[in-house]
């Protein structure tokens, strides 16, 4: 009886109750030890999770990246045949291009702001001044989200994710590159002699620091692959304003590459460089090496 007559708190716990069947029972809580083992499987089980979830999400982002591709493409298709040649890479009174905020540089992109359903920023495009001048300066910081990669999470404002292919090799943007979006000379169906199947027309690329905006046809919307594809870039490297750069992401492994077809393929950083310079060549004649890539893709995945 002393200890149905206890008030203390430990007195109480260790009252024996009586259940609705009339058993007797103790009531008992969760000791320290099976609160920290809960915590511990919780903490397992989120970090196993962890992983799937951001694969998730970063497959999620390559889709969305690569509808965003398809539109382009289809705009491209579009312009040639309202124009019956593909929009110029750049435009310069003389080359070679410099990645320097000087020059007329009216690019690809600023051309297919209509046929990316864009009337508004077509409108307020002068290509009658330079994309620097003071009546282009709205629609050059405009932040597009048409041309931002969704995995390439850090960027200016108003720069583009997506390149068009100048050459094959790393040199300055001029009139005699191989690519399809080249200095001045809009180039037709009829001059991609390799099929549009097999030529590289846009692509991905990591930004650099002085990036200069998706309207300028400067490094900014244009590349090669001589580097191959990148994955990585240092923000405190100065490039030198002759260089241009190669393709690259943020997508682990790889790269998005829009074709002339419509196609789009995402190229791994495995890729051999003799592929993407054949990718990036309109008219080289060669037997395609990338549909022996391909192949061996298949073979690696059956194995």
């Amino acid at each position: 009886m002393k200890g149905l007559n206890c008030l203390r708190p430990h007195c109480l716990s260790k009252t024996p109750q009586t259940s609705s069947t009339g058993m007797l029972y103790r009531r008992k809580a969760f000791t320290l030890v099976e609160v920290l083992v809960v915590i511990a499987i919780t903490g397992v089980l989120v970090g196993l999770l962890a992983p799937s979830i951001q694969a998730i999400r970063e497959s999620s982002r390559r889709t969305l990246c690569s509808s965003q591709l398809s539109s382009i493409g289809m705009a491209i298709h579009s312009y040639h045949d309202r124009w019956q040649t593909f929009p110029v890479g750049t435009v310069a009174e003389a080359g070679p291009v410099q990645s320097q905020a000087t020059g007329n540089h009216h690019n690809w992109i600023g051309r297919l702001m209509e046929l990316l359903d864009q009337p508004v920023i077509a409108s307020r495009i002068d290509r009658s001044a330079s994309v620097y001048d003071a009546n282009n300066s709205a629609v050059l910081q405009l932040g597009y989200p048409g041309v931002k990669c969704p995995s390439s999470m850090k960027y200016q404002s108003n720069a583009s994710s997506y390149v068009g292919i100048h050459h094959f090799a790393e040199k300055q943007i001029d009139e005699s590159d191989r690519g399809v979006f080249i200095l001045n000379v809009p180039i037709s169906r009829d001059d991609i002699s390799d099929g549009l199947a097999n030529t590289a027309f846009v692509s991905e690329k990591l930004l650099h620091a002085d990036d200069l905006g998706w309207l300028s046809g400067t490094r900014a919307t244009l590349r090669n692959v001589g580097g191959g594809i990148e994955t990585t870039v240092n923000p405190l490297i100065q490039h030198p304003p002759t260089a241009v750069g190669s393709i690259g992401s943020r997508h682990p492994a790889g790269v998005h590459v829009l074709f002339g077809s419509g196609e789009v393929r995402f190229e791994t950083t495995h890729t051999d460089q003799r592929v993407l310079v054949q990718m990036a060549d309109r008219s080289d004649g060669q037997l395609p090496m990338i549909f022996q890539s391909i192949d061996d893709l298949r073979r690696q995945s059956v194995q």
